[in-house]
């Protein structure tokens, strides 16, 4: 099928009339047909012409939207009472290894409602947001101020802090001892790197603490969301501890099972699915004002992951990530066929893996240690280059193409 013909492109900057939020939308400027600069991207397709062809994918639904949403707290109900309830330690842990996962599909049903596309009605989104974030150990107002407005939708893998976004050699060799090792330790091939990623780099460091830089009024209702997160941990803990009074087990074994082990499946599979959804050795990312930005769509920006499709499901497809990222208005529970037909159309333009293709993803580890900005390749911690990216081919265009004018968060 041919895409449709690019409407006459509006200036750079300049919203045009598919770039409207619909109704009952979050509003987000950035979401839906901008085509950037006057350059044709790398994928041949235009975002415009690609949010056309997509468009019938977003359709919302609220009746499955709110279904998917009970069915999963059921689960999580489910878990903990294994968890509370349960004799034989392996259904406990069983249990705990439920809630863990399915703490993953609500975290996706909070993203999908931050958008404003999970249900119809924008009150009804910001509930289940702020109430799934919450749950997820998450907070809804930061979570939106970081993920729609301070860049990585409108400016992704440029060059403000962004998930797994990777230091320079430079930067790297201007670090301290502690912090090269930890950098080391962050891009190892072993699962609880994925974990203390999660964990530190994402959750502490960008989604606990409100910024500074968030205006005011956001602010403090992101502390009083802040002091529910804290609140919730706290059950949970004195949950932990009255399990362990009322069976006579170990503490540190109850905590475990109520929270330790939840909370390290969920943020492991947050850090491994944010890796393998931004990190790839064909994927370049961009420093302050590099021109060549403008010739890179989401759909070249991200990582098709292939999973089976009991997982894919189970999950909410949140590893489609291409094509959220190129229509952001698709609800999660159309992203499978979305992203399908995404596939297609950029045919041999698609970044593609596999969930479960652990020789690849090694490979993946290796190679992309360090990232050469000026050069746009891959490099090793001793800073020799390890993969050049598909913006290596183009940096004699840099001079040709107006720069974005981005600056560094």
């Amino acid at each position: 099928m041919a895409l449709p013909t690019a409407a006459p492109q509006a200036p750079a900057g300049s919203p045009d009339a598919s770039t409207a939020p619909p109704p009952g939308g979050t509003g987000e400027s950035w979401e839906g047909a901008q085509v950037r600069g006057h350059v044709r991207p790398v994928s041949g397709h235009t975002r415009a012409e690609l949010v056309r062809a997509l468009a019938r994918f977003r359709q919302v639904d609220t009746a499955l939207g709110l279904r998917l949403l009970v069915v999963d707290l059921l689960m999580i109900a489910g878990g903990f009472a294994l968890v509370m309830l349960a004799d034989a330690p392996w259904l406990r842990v069983l249990g705990s290894l439920l809630v863990g996962f399915k703490l993953g599909a609500v975290y996706t049903l909070a993203h999908d409602a931050v958008h404003g596309h999970l249900v119809r009605g924008a009150a009804l989104n910001r509930w289940i947001a702020t109430f799934c974030y919450g749950l997820t150990f998450h907070n809804h107002r930061i979570r939106q101020y970081d993920h729609l407005l301070l860049g990585h939708h409108p400016h992704l893998n440029g060059p403000q802090h962004d998930a797994w976004r990777p230091l320079s050699p430079q930067d790297y060799a201007a670090a301290s001892p502690a912090r090269r090792a930890w950098e080391r330790f962050l891009r190892s091939p072993v699962v609880v790197s994925f974990f203390a990623y999660g964990v530190a780099e994402r959750w502490w460091r960008a989604e606990f603490f409100p910024p500074a830089a968030m205006p005011p009024q956001h602010r403090r209702e992101a502390r009083w969301l802040q002091a529910a997160v804290v609140a919730w941990i706290g059950a949970l803990v004195a949950l932990g501890v009255a399990s362990a009074q009322w069976r006579g087990s170990p503490v540190w074994f109850e905590l475990l099972l109520v929270f330790g082990l939840p909370v390290f499946v969920f943020q492991t599979l947050q850090g491994m699915v944010l890796y393998v959804q931004h990190t790839h050795p064909d994927v370049p990312w961009f420093g302050p004002g590099d021109a060549l930005i403008e010739r890179f769509g989401p759909e070249s920006l991200t990582v098709h992951v292939q999973a089976p499709r009991f997982l894919g499901a189970g999950t909410h497809d949140i590893l489609e990530h291409p094509v959220h990222h190129v229509v952001p208005a698709i609800p999660c529970y159309r992203l499978h066929e979305a992203q399908t037909e995404l596939t297609r159309l950029l045919g041999g333009h698609a970044l593609r893996t596999h969930l479960f293709a652990f020789r690849r993803l090694a490979q993946v580890m290796r190679t992309c240690k360090l990232y050469d900005y000026e050069n746009h390749r891959w490099t090793d911690f001793a800073g020799r280059p390890t993969a050049a990216t598909q913006a290596a081919a183009l940096l004699g265009e840099r001079a040709t193409i107006p720069a974005p004018g981005l600056q560094a968060a």
